[in-house]
């Protein structure tokens, strides 16, 4: 089984019933973030280096941050609508992270996205910050926007796990 750690978004909670998918089918870890935390670069390379996951999930501001989490470490992801860009605020990362780009994986965006510009993602993701052997698939998804629902969640992780 997969070790998976999965970061919710900005304004939501750990828990919920996308979690309650992944615990049936891997090893989840599923912490409660404060992405304002001063300490959140230090708490998340904790979190990595004591979890050790095969997999990095997440959403809008989790979606970034397992961008970069993913690049750091050399860990696939799955990203939803990741806050690459068009952030409220930007989570206390040092300067470095900008260049950072994960090894593989999928980035998941909704086309009816309003939060974060499905368009200007797929920019910044042909554009990297710097030249490297990135291989993450894009996905634009008719119909969707910010939020996504548990079925769509589902039928994009599955293969996965």
């Amino acid at each position: 089984m997969k070790k998976v750690l999965y970061l919710h978004g900005l304004e939501t909670k750990s828990g919920g019933e996308k979690v309650d998918f992944l615990a049936d089918k891997c090893y989840i870890h599923a912490p409660s973030i404060d992405y304002s935390r001063n300490d959140i670069f230090p708490l998340l390379i904790k979190i990595i280096k004591d979890y050790e996951p095969d997999l990095i999930i997440g959403s809008s501001m989790g979606g970034y941050v397992a961008y970069v989490l993913g690049g750091l470490y050399k860990i696939p992801i799955i990203a939803f609508n990741p806050a690459i860009h068009s952030r409220t605020f930007s989570p206390k990362f040092p300067n470095f992270t900008k260049k950072i780009t994960p090894p593989n994986g999928k980035i998941i965006l909704g086309k009816e996205d309003t939060v974060i510009n499905p368009q200007k993602t797929i920019n910044f993701l042909n554009n990297p910050p710097q030249n490297n052997t990135t291989q993450l698939s894009i996905e634009i998804v008719e119909g969707l926007g910010h939020r996504i629902p548990l079925n769509t969640f589902i039928s994009k992780i599955k293969s996965e796990l």
